[in-house]
């Protein structure tokens, strides 16, 4: 049997929504921003923080900080892997977001370096709850291209392709890399098909950029989360995406 349980069940109405919910907890949708980013780093806080000294503000959303300055947000979930970011991008839709960016490490199949996600593997179970079962999810063609004319601009050396989102970082197989390497899968990370899938639901707009902060290559895990060069370029590319996100 198929997953999910019930057939069809994308097609069916919820029993309640992320606009009740947010109603019930009397969230203030007042100046909230439409245009998010939603990052996994820390550091990438810190360096909007300094980037924009005394010009941004701090507001919460289900317990999680949310910085903003002017129209753009940022925020920093506490929680990682899909079922969390599709439940906290639910949350930011109805609150009035409607352009994102997911930014954030994520591991690589062949190297190291920046990466735009072009579709993302649904190797995990949040996707299908939201849109047909199928083998990728897509980001919006829209701002995924706005944000690859300004990754050029940036002079940043990036590259196009996919992701394989996956719930179980630690079920990573050796033969699960080898294969999707041959597909050419370029990265993996938990929260880009999941939350590709509410986007496309809910009629807003998101595209995914990461930076490679492990190599799973060659059978051989290669950590390099402690490299300065992983905050320097998660650093550069928030830039970048900051820029777009203004310009959009």
């Amino acid at each position: 049997m198929g997953f999910p349980k019930l057939k069809n069940k994308h097609l069916f109405e919820a029993l309640f929504t992320p606009d009740e919910f947010v109603k019930y907890k009397k969230w203030d949708k007042k100046n909230f921003p439409s245009k998010i980013i939603i990052t996994y780093d820390k550091k990438t806080i810190e360096h909007f923080k300094r980037k924009f000294k005394g010009k941004y503000k701090i507001i919460k959303i289900a317990g999680n900080p949310l910085l903003l300055h002017k129209n753009i947000g940022i925020i920093y979930p506490f929680g990682i892997g899909s079922p969390f970011a599709a439940t906290l991008l639910e949350e930011l839709i109805a609150m009035g977001g409607k352009e994102f960016i997911n930014m954030g490490t994520a591991g690589g199949l062949v190297e190291n370096g920046i990466f735009l996600c072009n579709k993302a593997l649904r190797d995990e179970g949040t996707s299908h709850h939201y849109i047909a079962d199928g083998i990728y999810s897509y980001p919006n063609k829209e701002l995924t291209n706005k944000l690859k004319k300004y990754l050029i601009k940036s002079g940043l050396n990036f590259t196009v392709g996919p992701t394989w989102t996956i719930d179980a970082p630690y079920r990573e197989t050796k033969k699960e890399v080898v294969h999707y390497r041959k597909k050419g899968i370029l990265t993996v990370e938990m929260e880009a098909s999941a939350i590709f899938a509410v986007a496309k639901l809910r009629g807003v707009k998101i595209a995914s950029v990461f930076v490679v902060s492990d190599v799973l290559g060659n059978k051989k895990w290669n950590p390099q989360f402690h490299k300065l060069d992983l905050t320097k370029n998660l650093n550069k590319v928030l830039d970048v995406v900051i820029d777009c996100l203004l310009n959009f």
